[in-house]
């Protein structure tokens, strides 16, 4: 599939938000299955990882773990004094993924949400992904070092 940005984060972009604003302290969750046709609808798959600062438990509404970014222009990436790793949940293959602030989720449909999502592809891959890994396979066990993250972000004006 490919890069969905949802309503609510063109909607708290629009009004001033900056993309730090919106996402620091929040995670990207790791699915199985095939992407949803829209970031604002309801999330599929099953949760296989989560990526988060340290690896350690990431909570809604505490800035323990949460992701941190950095902008240049148009431009943002992961905090470069931060280790992020991915922490396996459950054995599947990755889907995709989506990244959350650092609020309550239901996982549900909504158009006031800011949430992003990507189609995940192996590293040699060829096709519109918007993160790549070494392997697509997970399991439960699985704890690794993402070293980069960035993205560019449309002037949403």
């Amino acid at each position: 599939m490919t890069d969905m940005l949802s309503t609510g984060f063109v909607h708290r972009r629009n009004n001033g938000e900056s993309f730090a604003d919106i996402f620091n302290n929040g995670v990207i969750e790791i699915r199985s299955g095939v992407q949803p046709a829209s970031a604002d609808a309801a999330v599929t798959g099953t949760l296989l990882a989560r990526i988060t600062r340290n690896g350690g438990l990431w909570v809604a509404g505490s800035p323990s773990n949460g992701l941190q970014f950095v902008a240049s222009g148009r431009f943002v990436a992961k905090h470069p004094d931060h280790v992020w790793r991915l922490v396996g949940i459950a054995n599947g293959i990755a889907g995709y993924y989506r990244l959350l602030p650092n609020e309550a989720y239901d996982g549900l449909p909504s158009t006031v949400a800011a949430r992003i999502d990507g189609a995940i592809g192996q590293a040699d891959a060829s096709g519109n992904f918007q993160m790549f890994m070494p392997s697509l396979s997970i399991t439960a066990s699985l704890n690794e070092v993402v070293p980069h993250f960035w993205r560019g972000t449309p002037p949403l004006v």
